[in-house]
């Protein structure tokens, strides 16, 4: 074997760079495009095929609010496991009775849609009142919207 070395010093020492190039560019490809093959959410939307939500739950969720005479627009936008929804109410809206409208919005969706997804309220009014928007936050593990905190009048 030694001689074999001897005889073939350059083929040796080219063979032998040959395998540093390529586990040296194995590192630097994983070091730069590590999550090349990863989806953009990663795995946080495993099993969002079983609690998929219908194109009928979300005109119920516009209809239901809707009904509400202080319910001027409503917007709806899924992204990813968050559900967000933007409600324009009357100018003569208070803080207490937007927020009463969140639970509203949960009215559209099933009990394992609750546990699965996030929702988010954005609460607005047309005019740019100084306490408004506000917006409401509920994770899919908790029972209860939180909200932002009321602004004071400057």
């Amino acid at each position: 074997m030694k001689q074999y070395i001897k005889e073939h010093k350059i083929v040796v020492v080219a063979v032998i760079l040959l395998l540093i190039l390529i586990a040296l560019s194995f590192v630097i490809k994983n070091t730069f495009f590590s999550n090349e093959n990863n989806a953009f959410y990663g795995d946080r939307l495993d099993g969002i095929d079983e609690v998929k939500i219908t194109t009928s739950q979300e005109k119920d969720l516009k209809s239901n609010l809707k009904q509400d005479g202080a319910v001027q627009t409503v917007d709806y936008k899924l992204q990813g496991k968050i559900v967000n929804v933007i409600i324009t109410v009357s100018d003569d809206v208070g803080l207490d009775a937007a927020k009463g409208l969140a639970p509203k919005v949960l009215e559209s969706f099933d009990d394992d849609q609750k546990k699965f997804y996030d929702f988010q309220v954005f609460i607005e009014k047309k005019n740019g009142a100084a306490d408004f928007p506000i917006i409401g936050y509920k994770q899919n593990k908790k029972d209860s919207f939180t909200w932002t905190k009321d602004r004071a009048a400057s």
